[in-house]
């Protein structure tokens, strides 16, 4: 049996009803796929992806974060995920709940910016049914944040229960990995944040811009690992639009590039690396001991 290939005039006429849905319905609730717009229902049998729910908490925090409020993700219903391009958009439509109990269904957008990088941005977070600016998003800072020259661990560290009773610093860390290393997986996530510090001066944790430093083990392959991930966070004044960017490092390779500027260069080690020598020394291997000084009292364990 042959199947014939449709001619440009049924293409045509494809692309023009699927044009006539969305402006009817919107992309949110586009009722079938075209070529460039994947339609995905969330179900028991066919679960929503751990990206998609990644990109849906940040959704969520990018909406607490402009109107003060707590929800958190209940469930993502569907999602419209672009095509055509390595870094995608996706549209997902989710129900979420707050301190009290209510129950809201949200729309949101999110958008990699380049793929494999953690560059993600989120232009669309709101109650369904509440309408969208239409100015284009201006001016918001992509590029990568960089180690301080001073310790930001020595600085402005948080304490246990801020940390805790944050858990969008958690997710900083899973969409840096998520985006970065294990983009399809859906391996659980098996971290523990150490430490967390922050370049804030005042406006505290909720500060629309900030850049923060996450130190955290992850055994999610098996053996655990020392890492830091740092993560800016900036959210367009006029728009509204919110931005993450960030990346991860061992913390053995920063100090090995803190050992390698004593080894020849006159040149501070805290100014190159942002590290003091106590850092990770509770973590470190026996030659990071032996580098290291053995005081670690700015390292919280949070459970």
């Amino acid at each position: 049996m042959f199947l014939s290939c449709r001619n440009e005039e049924e293409l045509d006429r494809e692309s023009a009803e699927t044009d006539e849905l969305l402006k009817k319905y919107g992309i949110f609730d586009l009722k079938s796929s075209r070529n460039d717009l994947l339609r995905y229902r969330c179900t028991k049998d066919h679960p929503c992806p751990r990206l998609v729910r990644l990109y849906a908490k940040m959704g969520l925090h990018r909406y607490n974060l402009l109107q003060g409020t707590k929800f958190k993700l209940k469930c993502v219903r569907k999602y419209i995920e672009t095509m055509g391009t390595a870094a995608r958009s996706y549209y997902m439509t989710l129900d979420a709940i707050d301190t009290a109990a209510s129950l809201q269904t949200f729309q949101t957008k999110v958008s990699e910016e380049a793929c494999g990088l953690f560059i993600l941005l989120c232009d669309i977070a709101r109650v369904r049914g509440e309408s969208k600016s239409d100015e284009e998003t201006m001016g918001v800072d992509r590029s990568m944040p960089e180690w301080p020259p001073e310790n930001p661990f020595e600085r402005h560290c948080l304490g246990k229960d801020e940390v805790k009773s944050n858990d969008w610093i958690r997710l900083y860390v899973e969409l840096a990995l998520a985006a970065t290393e294990d983009r399809d997986g859906e391996l659980k996530f098996k971290l523990k944040i150490v430490n967390v510090a922050t370049d804030l001066l005042d406006g505290g944790l909720n500060a629309r811009n900030a850049t923060f430093y996450i130190r955290y083990l992850d055994k999610s392959k098996g053996e655990e690992s020392d890492c830091i991930a740092c993560v800016r966070r900036r959210i367009d004044e006029k728009t509204g639009c919110f931005i993450l960017v960030g990346q991860t490092h061992p913390t053995s390779d920063i100090l090995s590039k803190k050992r390698k500027f004593v080894g020849g260069d006159s040149v501070d080690k805290r100014t190159k690396t942002g590290l003091p020598d106590h850092i990770s020394s509770d973590l470190a291997t026996r030659e990071d001991h032996e580098a290291v000084s053995s005081d670690s009292s700015s390292v919280v364990s949070i459970e």
